[in-house]
């Protein structure tokens, strides 16, 4: 892509893609260098766990930097995981093939991933399952050039959206269609790379528009681009943060999920609570102490983030009618899910324990 770029816009695009977009290397990710949030207190919600006994240790996975994958990043600065009884290993892997394959090794037990690759890993006989998520919507927004102002001017433009089935491709071709254009036909989805790469092409104007997230969202909004569709606002059920793991995982290891689902649902209740503990914690993962980006980005999230790690099945059936490999048509949400463990933690009264 040959595009001029002002300095100050490459200052820029390098802060939103370090506080946004996953690293691609499938390496575990480098430890913080930042403080992190301070612990509470005293927490009166323990869940049923023995102090006395030996921490279990686990390995987990993030698949990017993104702030939907916070409650991880909480859970385990907190010190939520270690009270529930988890030493956990945390570590950052790309998403999609590495992550699956990490899955299928037995080298990662429980992740953080988009629904997407969880569904495709059931798909193609890995034995992924779902047992919850943390946000069950699309957070993405289409930008377009200010002088593209009607429906018809987008017409046969060409709107940037990172990878083929990456989270900003799929919400594109969901959104579309819902103002009358058809992707591939009426509107071109360009293949950028990622996130940066879109918001520089818009700048540069070799893209007519890009589908953009938080934080990114702000830089296109204070460079004066027009919002065309909020998918936000058309509140779309999809999995966009799930909590997987195979069914072998599942059998060996059947002590692990619901201290995992217990320990997430403590780490959602303090990102929702405590405002200051939820920017420190982003900002650690993301080696960043910009408040004017990190602020706004924990308020857009602490509107998503789940308390109830409950997994939606019309979250998984969107993934499922836009999946083209051809069992997704005989396969049922239920088919993917494994409620058993959400389930346990919902008739427990943990979940009733905790500040909303």
């Amino acid at each position: 892509m040959n595009t001029c770029h002002s300095p100050h816009l490459y200052l820029s695009i390098a802060l939103l893609a370090a506080l946004l977009v996953a690293c691609s290397s499938g390496a575990p990710a480098s430890a913080p260098t930042a403080a992190p949030p301070a612990a509470p207190a005293a927490s009166a919600v323990s869940g049923g766990t023995d102090p006395a006994a030996p921490l279990l240790k686990t390995r987990a996975a993030f698949t990017s930097f993104s702030a939907s994958a916070a409650p991880w990043w909480m859970a385990m600065e907190g010190g939520y995981f270690q009270e529930q009884g988890l030493d956990v290993a945390l570590s950052q892997i790309a998403a999609g093939s590495p992550l699956l394959a990490a899955m299928h090794n037995g080298e990662v037990e429980l992740a953080f991933s988009g629904g997407p690759a969880l569904v495709l890993g059931y798909l193609e006989g890995l034995e992924t399952v779902i047992l919850g998520s943390t946000s069950n919507g699309l957070d993405i927004i289409l930008f377009v050039r200010p002088e593209l102002q009607t429906v018809d001017d987008v017409r046969g433009k060409t709107i940037g959206a990172g990878r083929p089935k990456s989270v900003t491709d799929i919400a594109a071709r969901l959104a579309l269609p819902r103002i009358g254009l058809q992707p591939d036909v009426d509107v071109f989805i360009g293949v950028t790379g990622g996130l940066p790469e879109s918001l520089a092409a818009l700048e540069a104007g070799t893209l007519d528009g890009a589908a953009l997230n938080v934080p990114m969202v702000f830089e296109a909004r204070k460079r004066g681009f027009r919002e065309l569709l909020s998918l936000s606002e058309l509140r779309i059920a999809f999995m966009n943060s799930a909590i997987g793991a195979t069914r072998k995982v599942l059998n060996d290891r059947p002590e692990l999920p619901e201290r995992y689902l217990r320990a997430l649902a403590q780490a959602v209740s303090r990102l929702k609570t405590d405002r200051e503990a939820a920017i420190g914690v982003v900002g650690k993962y993301n080696q960043s102490d910009d408040r004017e980006l990190l602020g706004p980005t924990v308020d857009y999230y602490r509107a998503l983030w789940m308390t109830d790690p409950y997994p939606d099945a019309a979250a998984v059936q969107t993934i499922l009618d836009i999946e083209e490999h051809p069992a997704a048509r005989t396969t049922r949400p239920q088919d993917v899910i494994d409620y058993r463990f959400a389930e346990r933690l919902r008739g427990s009264g943990f979940l009733d324990q905790l500040a909303r």
